[in-house]
């Protein structure tokens, strides 16, 4: 028989798969017929280009390429010098992933943990990248529950939950052609590392659409026909519109931002500089914060009741907190008087810990330190790491918040001293999205069956367990929570183990 019911929906964002994993990529490269041979190598480093991500029945692709970049010492005409060999590294990845569908949507992210060069002899080398997968899938789903059964004796447990469904999302492409500048005085005759940075990544949120923005950052270590080295870098701004329907600014919006594709190429020698040409995605998803009441269970003394309990698992808490960490300290390089060329720097956080109003981050900072040998005649690297601490503030955050941590560098100020002691100074900007996830337990359905119930006592006296309590004990004796602690004169609905009760048949009213 059918009860009378309203029922409510809910956009939900359900998490399918949240999975992390390493892997390997690698290949062979020959040197260039115009290149000398190779004795050792000094360094290498990478751009990951991601072509195309796509999601499909239990498994996740990525295709795409790692610009490799290898700095070698080289032999020719007797003399030994350093060069580079520049090759890309072709890749299909192909991920196991459970329960995943074509139809749903995803976050993947890639990640370059480093990449290790073997020598198989003068004129080949063996690449191998490792790499990280960061893959979530989720499923937006409309979700149809029960919040009201129009029944005068029925019996409600409701629960009002806070969450953040997904509003939308979207992705758009940008792209950057340049011609980057070198030194007049400078007559290119090679490229030997290329760097890149997406920061200062910010949505704007207004009118159905969100304004996406970002600087890349590029910088490139150069070889001159006279043989000297030198740097230049650069930073262009970027800047996306993504239609996101009904998106406005109290909307919380996770941006990504990723390199498709990079050309790189010098031009003409007396023209002094290089072109550059970029193409990168960037994707948002826009959260809306939600307050939701549920009906996680329910009876009625007087009918029996059939009812589909579902149990939901979303997002809740989806907050993006920022914090500057001002960092200035000095670290011994131990080269020597050789000249520094360039620094790199990367933020690498180990432990993250949740305080009452902050997070607090412990890591450290390895500077990878470009430099001369043999007073100018050769290039070499060597890497000095120092540990930092920083307390992010973010208030209200939930203690067992899952926290994901990105960083951006500003105002890097390397002042490299006598004695080769370097003054490290630069300001760290972080990045914490923060969420929990939450189960959420509906009423799907509710009818009526043919009762068999009776009740044929005035009164039970009933001994508590340490499982029980009011709700438990109301719906197994067909009671009701209000008649039970007033029968029993309870100051609250807590009980304590082998409470005397005493539950008087229900009588309707």
């Amino acid at each position: 028989m059918a009860i009378d019911i309203e029922k409510s929906n809910l956009n939900i964002n359900k998490i399918v798969a949240n999975k992390h994993e390493k892997g390997v990529i690698d290949g062979d490269c020959i040197v260039p017929d115009v290149k000398p041979d190779i004795l050792e190598i000094v360094s290498s480093s990478g751009i990951i280009n991601i072509y195309k991500k796509e999601v499909s029945e239990g498994k996740v692709r990525i295709d795409g390429c790692i610009s490799t970049f290898i700095l070698y010492v080289g032999e020719e005409n007797d003399a030994r010098s350093t060069r580079s060999i520049n090759h890309t590294l072709d890749f299909s990845q192909i991920i196991s992933v459970d329960n995943v569908t074509s139809d749903m949507n995803s976050i993947i992210e890639m990640n370059l943990e480093n990449i290790e060069c073997k020598i198989v002899n003068e004129r080949k080398v063996k690449i191998i990248a490792n790499v990280n997968f960061d893959i979530k899938v989720f499923n937006s789903e409309n979700v149809e529950f029960v919040n009201n059964v129009n029944l005068k004796d029925i019996q409600k447990l409701e629960d009002t939950v806070q969450v953040n469904s997904v509003l939308g999302s979207g992705n758009t492409k940008t792209s950057i052609k340049e011609v980057i500048g070198i030194d007049n005085s400078d007559n290119l005759a090679e490229i030997l590392k290329v760097s890149t940075s997406i920061t200062n990544i910010d949505t704007k949120t207004s009118y159905n659409k969100t304004l996406t923005k970002a600087d890349v950052g590029v910088k490139i270590l150069y070889l001159t026909e006279d043989g000297r080295y030198n740097i230049v870098s650069k930073t262009f701004p970027v800047v996306g519109f993504i239609d996101i329907k009904d998106v406005n600014e109290e909307n919380v919006c996770t941006t990504n931002a990723e390199i498709k594709n990079m050309v790189l190429k010098p031009n003409g020698v007396q023209e002094h500089s290089m072109s550059l040409d970029m193409e990168l995605e960037i994707s948002v998803i826009a959260y809306e914060r939600k307050e939701v009441n549920v009906i996680e269970d329910l009876y009625s003394p007087s009918v029996n009741l059939n009812f589909e309990k579902k149990s939901i698992r979303t997002v809740q808490n989806k907050n993006i907190f920022r914090g500057t960490f001002n960092f200035n300290q000095k670290a011994a390089l131990n080269i020597g008087e050789e000249k520094v060329y360039d620094i790199d720097t990367r933020v690498n956080t180990e432990n993250i810990s949740m305080l009452t109003d902050g997070i607090n981050i412990d890591g450290n900072i390895e500077f990878l330190v470009t430099h001369s040998i043999n007073q100018m005649t050769g290039i070499s690297k060597k890497m000095v790491s120092v540990p930092f601490n920083y307390r992010l503030p973010a208030n209200n955050i939930s203690q067992n918040a899952n926290v994901k941590i990105t960083t951006n560098i500003h105002n890097e100020n390397f002042n490299i001293m006598p004695g080769s002691e370097a003054d490290l100074k630069m300001d760290i900007e972080f990045v914490a999205d923060t969420s929990n996830f939450v189960n959420i337990n509906v009423i799907g359905d509710v009818t009526e069956s043919e009762s068999n119930r009776t009740n044929n006592y005035n009164m039970v006296i009933y001994f508590t367990k340490p499982e029980d309590t009011i709700w438990k004990i109301a719906k197994r004796f067909n009671s009701t929570t209000r008649t039970i602690v007033e029968t029993n004169k309870l100051g609250s609905e807590e009980l304590k183990a082998g409470t005397k009760l005493f539950i008087s048949r229900y009588v309707p009213e």
